[in-house]
């Protein structure tokens, strides 16, 4: 059990994050102006109240962690889906974003993974499969949720357990895949579509969705990993 002080500045610091995020929230809805935009908007503002509330709630209540967690993580997908409708109302929707890129093309990079390639046309299929990569990551993590529950109520399933018996290690490849094709997609269309979006001023908005929903799965991933390292070294070192 974590100590008093620890959950005195936890409920502190999640009061302060809910409050803020629901003043934004408020002030959104007395000023509806631009619906299109704004539901997207807090739907993605709401998502600190969630993460700020079941994060708290793991704290308090560790033993039932499991299922805040994954709770949080399917809101995680509704608001990679809120972000991608947004910049894509952003730039008029996919039929008009496509013609404002017509006859464009993307050169060859080497920051996206692009210099082997061929200077890539920016039509439609181009688009469409900026969608998918981050569409499949939507569609994949609640169904990744509920096979997690299900592992975990066989005892199959460990926080930071990387044994090969254990199912937590597999699950975390197929997380990682989903979560970098998702990521590579966001890049690619920002890229893409930086001009149609700079009176949005994106960059921060991109910075804090990255930051926040895919960061903070592989900081918690690597956090698992050196402790599952730390805890084999120390029986290595027991039996040596």
């Amino acid at each position: 059990m974590a100590p008093i002080f620890f959950y005195i500045i936890a409920f502190l610091c999640t009061a302060g994050a809910i409050t803020l995020a629901i003043w934004h929230i408020y002030m959104h809805l007395v000023n509806y102006t631009e619906p299109t935009y704004q539901r997207y908007i807090v739907r993605i503002i709401f998502m600190v109240p969630v993460y700020a509330l079941m994060s708290f709630l793991s704290l308090v209540l560790n033993n039932c962690s499991i299922y805040f967690n994954s709770f949080r993580e399917i809101y995680e997908a509704w608001v990679i889906y809120n972000f991608l409708s947004l910049c894509l109302d952003w730039v008029g929707g996919p039929g008009a974003v496509v013609l404002s890129l017509n006859s464009r093309v993307m050169k060859p990079s080497w920051g996206l993974m692009t210099c082997c390639l061929p200077p890539l046309p920016l039509d439609g299929r181009f688009i469409r499969r900026c969608k998918q990569g981050c569409l499949q990551f939507v569609i994949l993590k609640p169904i990744l949720v509920v096979v997690t529950l299900i592992l975990y109520a066989k005892g199959k399933y460990h926080d930071g357990n990387f044994s090969p018996s254990q199912s937590y290690l597999y699950l975390t490849i197929i997380y990682t895949i989903s979560y970098s094709l998702a990521l590579y997609a966001l890049a690619l269309f920002y890229v893409a579509c930086k001009d149609l979006l700079q009176p949005f001023n994106p960059v921060p908005k991109f910075i804090i969705i990255k930051s926040v929903v895919f960061l903070t799965y592989w900081q918690v991933a690597f956090v698992y990993f050196l402790q599952f390292v730390e805890t084999r070294f120390m029986q290595i070192t027991e039996l040596g």
